[in-house]
């Protein structure tokens, strides 16, 4: 019995410390690669956390300052028997990837590794923190270097809107840029406009998820058939 005791003293913390990976390793979220898997991404604060609350089952914090959300977060949405995963991520800076903070680097992990359609979520009612502009270079910046993913815009807080483009008194409002002028007032072109206070253009937004995450299961099977008929031959 003696000789049990001092065996535990002197590997007790490896126990603890593997009861913490196991801890660990349970909290981190199951991704299923051949699920269909919808992205939220977009600068901090812009209000996707709640848009994956009205989506899916995922159940992130919000709050009203950046980098709420800590981790990637996951949650499940079933249209017509079809089960899709949905996963929050971190905001975006604009800044360059020496200078993102782990949890930046965490979203561009998943966009550059995980099959996912992404949902852009952008904010022009000066409520997230981060400017129009700033949005904007961040879009765009993303926008070109995952093309490849199946791609929807939304702009959220749309009950928050003025007539006229919020200005950040660190922006140009006279720069020659008639992008970025349509930009500030509506967003990218195509984008849905949503209110999750109103409810207005939520109904829009879940069906054309519906459409984008069908598209995504194609392209999986798509990919897997390719993959296998390049494995036969």
């Amino acid at each position: 019995m003696e000789k049990l005791e001092e065996i535990f003293s002197h590997e007790g913390k490896v126990v603890d410390n593997l009861l913490n990976i196991a801890k660990t390793l349970r909290a981190m979220p199951v991704v299923d690669l051949e699920t269909p898997t919808l992205c939220l991404v977009g600068a901090p604060n812009v209000g996707k956390s709640s848009l994956v609350r009205i989506l899916s089952t995922g159940k992130p914090e919000i709050c009203n300052y950046p980098f709420t959300t800590r981790g990637i977060l996951m949650g499940h949405i079933a249209f017509n028997y079809q089960n899709f995963q949905v996963t929050d991520t971190p905001g975006l800076l604009r800044r360059h990837d020496d200078d993102r903070n782990n949890l930046e680097k965490l979203t561009l992990a998943v966009l550059s590794h995980l099959p996912t359609a992404v949902l852009y979520v952008h904010d022009l009612s000066g409520e997230c923190g981060t400017s129009p502009s700033d949005q904007f270079v961040i879009y765009k910046e993303m926008r070109d270097r995952f093309s490849n993913h199946l791609w929807l815009d939304v702009v959220s807080k749309c009950d928050l809107l003025q007539e006229s483009p919020v200005l950040f008194v660190t922006e140009d409002g006279d720069a020659d840029h008639l992008e970025l002028a349509r930009y500030r007032t509506m967003g990218p072109d195509g984008a849905i406009h949503v209110s999750v206070k109103s409810e207005s253009g939520v109904n829009e937004l879940k069906g054309r998820v519906h459409e984008l995450l069908v598209s995504q299961s194609a392209r999986i099977k798509s990919q897997k058939s390719n993959q296998e008929t390049h494995e036969v031959l």
